[in-house]
């Protein structure tokens, strides 16, 4: 099972219909961004394209300074091609660990807001569960009458998206 965060736009509560109805609930649907935690395989391959791909241009610059310098260390300091090499995978690395990471920064620099975290095989798994969740919130917000039964207590948010995580998931 895989994690992934899921992401609004800041401003989408603003201007639509109230929170809790089946539009609202719809409109949240198809805003939502799904971020995988973990290793990112394009930012590994394409860092700098990946970045300016995704709206980060300071990350971009950050990695085509880096590459420049990891590119040019081998002309000052007389490097092989094997030093070369592990520099250039180790680059490779270090922006596949963090991409996603960095992504997450930028859509929260740009406005976006955090909804939560959703545990699922891939990606229309987890908008299979975050659309479960929202139908189960719209139901629960549009059926008033079982709170105010004496004897029921209505439902708070459920906070966890799926089962909760073990050492070794």
């Amino acid at each position: 099972m895989r994690y992934f965060t899921v992401h609004i736009p800041s401003g989408l509560n603003q201007g639509l219909p109230a929170e809790g109805t089946p539009s609202h609930a719809r409109q949240v649907l198809g805003a939502a961004l799904f971020v995988r935690e973990g290793f990112s395989w394009p930012a590994f391959f394409f860092s700098i394209p990946w970045a300016i791909s995704n709206g980060l241009w300071f990350s971009a610059l950050a990695m085509a300074a880096a590459l420049s310098v990891i590119i040019g260390l081998p002309e000052i300091f007389s490097l092989d091609w094997v030093s070369c090499t592990v520099l250039l995978i180790g680059y490779a690395l270090f922006c596949g660990f963090n991409g996603n990471d960095w992504r997450r920064l930028g859509l929260d620099q740009s406005d976006w807001d955090l909804l939560g975290v959703i545990v699922a095989r891939d990606r229309g798994h987890a908008l299979i569960r975050f659309a479960h969740q929202l139908s189960n919130d719209v139901e629960d917000e549009s059926d008033v009458s079982a709170a105010k039964v004496p004897g029921l207590s209505s439902i708070g948010p459920r906070l966890d998206f799926g089962p909760s995580p073990g050492f070794w998931s």
